[in-house]
């Protein structure tokens, strides 16, 4: 009886869902930081639509992989312009340097990131030019 109820349960878990393109968006969405409310008016579905869909183990899981993939595009953004203000020659201070490095560094947290190098970078900007 026991193994007959687990079949069941294993059974329910395969999911039935259909990608379209509503699904598609509303995952987009979700993942770039909208509220339910604000994903079901843009891809004009309705909330309660979207709360089914999350409950689906495929498009939850959907959701997680391009919020991840966000994450990892926008912080690679923020580096490539921390980088950019690191590289600028008309820096007010030292400070604004320091400041520029330490962003870039929180920007990576957990990424193998050459520091030494962009601190170098920095250095010799910082030596070049007055206070």
């Amino acid at each position: 009886m026991k193994k007959k109820k687990q079949r069941q349960k294993e059974q329910h878990k395969i999911s039935t869902f259909k990608w379209n393109e509503k699904r598609s968006k509303v995952a987009i969405l979700l993942s770039a930081g909208y509220t339910g409310k604000e994903a079901a008016k843009k891809a004009g579905v309705g909330e309660r639509t979207i709360y089914e869909w999350k409950t689906d183990e495929e498009f939850s899981a959907e959701v997680d992989r391009l919020s991840m993939m966000t994450d990892i595009a926008g912080r690679a953004e923020r580096l490539r312009i921390a980088k950019r203000m690191v590289r600028k020659k008309d820096h007010k201070s030292k400070r604004d340097l320091l400041e520029w490095l330490k962003y870039a560094q929180s920007e990576t947290d957990g990424v193998k990131l050459d520091l030494a190098a962009l601190s170098e970078a920095a250095a010799s900007v910082a030596d070049s030019r007055p206070d």
